[in-house]
């Protein structure tokens, strides 16, 4: 494994569809631009920033060169199954090391009392590794613990369920009608060590 960072970094994107987490997300990418990077791409609307693989052995395989941008749609039609193919994916970025880990769509592999050990110690040793893990989600009352509460920054937008929007008001410590209110592409971004929530907009891109 490669030399690893020290600090933890984990980022969420929160919000209903259609208030462009996905457009902030790739901005995010865009500026970091990671020489090493594994996603899971359940929609397969990242292409920008990596190539799709059709088998664990070829993520594991991408994963060893120096460089490498990975992503991989998950197959299985079982929720054992999926966590089983969920939990591979944790342990070969872990291995890797020192590098992006993206998930779309989190909710769909983890329960608000279920994470994979593979991923929780994603989330709770990450920095140990190396890992900045970037994670979206449309439903967050459905989100492991491991993540939400390790989370080092958020960008929340409108959340149309009222059960989505306190578990989101709780961890930034905000009235849940801030969330209601937000218009789209308008986010709170939340800050864990500045211990700020700051507005933001999501800018789409020009064509």
């Amino acid at each position: 494994m490669m030399g690893v960072q020290n600090d933890a970094k984990i980022w969420g994107f929160i919000a209903q569809s259609g208030q462009g987490k996905g457009v902030l997300m790739k901005a995010a990418l865009r500026r970091l631009k990671p020489k090493r990077i594994l996603i899971i791409d359940k929609k397969d609307e990242n292409g920008e920033f990596a190539p799709m693989v059709n088998s664990l052995v070829e993520v594991k395989r991408a994963t060893l060169k120096k460089q490498f941008a990975v992503r991989y749609k998950l197959r299985a039609d079982t929720t054992k199954n999926r966590r089983a193919e969920f939990e591979e994916l944790c342990r070969i970025a872990s291995e890797a090391g020192n590098c992006t880990y993206l998930i779309e769509e989190l909710g769909s592999y983890t329960t608000p009392s279920y994470a994979p050990p593979a991923w929780a110690d994603c989330c709770n040793d990450g920095r140990h590794d190396g890992l900045h893990i970037i994670a979206a989600s449309q439903f967050p009352a459905q989100l492991d613990k491991a993540f939400l509460g390790n989370a080092t920054e958020i960008w929340c937008g409108f959340l149309g369920e009222e059960d989505h929007r306190k578990v989101m008001a709780r961890k930034l410590d905000i009235h849940p009608d801030r969330i209601k209110d937000l218009r789209q592409f308008h986010f709170l971004h939340f800050d864990r060590d500045a211990r700020t929530v700051t507005p933001v907009v999501a800018k789409i891109p020009r064509k």
